[in-house]
């Protein structure tokens, strides 16, 4: 990592190697769950790895690099679902009678992840560190240990504040 960030193009080369495989599983598991996932975890994971490696890198270390992943991830499930709402809302075609409509699904599931991206912005408003835990959980895919590691804690307080966020963003979404 610290050679690529020091302009080596090989390096850059390695280390994709080297990530690849757990950048796809972050991918995978940020779609568990979705019923209509219209991107696959291979899509998904191209997609973080082109927006991270085209940037310029600054990551401090390996769970920096993975918690970037885990943002990057995130947005781009963000990105694809307010794509997809305004393509169900016209996206600029010609508009269709009611009745041809009427088989047309319903954007429910990229509704959804919006709601959970807003809340999860107010969260972190009110609590950076639960909401950051909520992110590398659930868009990120990391285990309690590395959390707890990665951001100098016990386990124990990653559980509670894991519990605390949840109740918090069931309350959020349901309101």
């Amino acid at each position: 990592m610290r050679a690529w960030q020091g302009g080596d193009a090989a390096a850059g080369e390695h280390l994709l190697g080297l990530v690849y495989a757990r950048v796809r599983a972050i991918a995978a598991q940020s779609l568990r769950g979705q019923r209509e996932a219209t991107l696959s975890p291979t899509e998904l994971a191209h997609e973080a790895l082109l927006r991270l490696l085209g940037d310029t890198p600054d990551w401090r270390d390996r769970q920096h690099f993975f918690h970037v992943v885990a943002q990057a991830t995130r947005q781009i499930l963000v990105d694809h679902a307010r794509r997809r709402l305004a393509d169900k809302r016209g996206g600029g075609l010609a508009a269709l009678p009611l009745s041809a409509a009427e088989h047309v699904s319903q954007p429910e599931e990229e509704a959804a992840m919006l709601r959970v991206d807003e809340a999860l912005r107010e969260l972190a408003e009110l609590d950076p560190r639960r909401a950051r835990i909520v992110e590398l959980v659930y868009f990120g895919g990391f285990a309690r240990v590395e959390i707890a590691q990665a951001l100098g804690i016990s386990e124990g307080t990653v559980d509670r504040d894991l519990r605390f966020a949840r109740a918090w963003l069931k309350q959020a979404l349901t309101a």
